[in-house]
């Protein structure tokens, strides 16, 4: 006669320990691709918003270069922060006939475009976070420049 009743306690310790263990790490990996992706989606509204205010900021250098004579100068400046959730991001903007401002990050890689409307042209430039200046170049264009110390 044997006696089986001290394996099938540990039989089914072992069963439940390793069920447990593939429902935790299931659960692991589904929260953290929710996490990173609500991550992402905040990173994008953020970009969102600071693209909306340099448009805004160029759209109002473009009415006050309207207004001016030769030989003003035209100066837009706004202080933006210097990351966007702990990443570095880049505004520039983009002249041509459909004139758009481009802000993007690195990591992770996200990008955000919002249309400018101008009568001035716009001259292609970048710029990082931090304080900002739309400028009236010499020759009648708007420049995006840095105007961190």
């Amino acid at each position: 006669m044997t006696d089986d009743r001290g394996v099938s306690t540990t039989l089914n310790y072992v069963l439940g320990l390793a069920i447990a263990l593939i429902l935790i790490t299931g659960l692991l990996l589904a929260g953290g691709t929710f996490v990173e992706d609500q991550r992402d989606r905040s990173i994008e509204t953020e970009l969102e918003v600071l693209g909306e205010q340099v448009s805004s900021d160029v759209m109002m250098a473009d009415r006050l270069a309207e207004t001016t004579s030769d030989n003003e100068s035209v100066q837009v400046g706004r202080s933006l922060p210097p990351r966007v959730a702990g990443s570095t991001y880049e505004i520039s903007i983009e002249g041509g006939s459909d004139p758009q401002v481009v802000v993007r990050t690195t990591d992770p890689e996200i990008s955000v475009t919002v249309p400018v409307k101008t009568s001035t042209p716009i001259e292609a430039s970048s710029v990082s976070g931090g304080t900002i200046a739309i400028n009236l170049t010499a020759s009648d264009e708007l420049r995006l420049e840095d105007e961190s110390i």
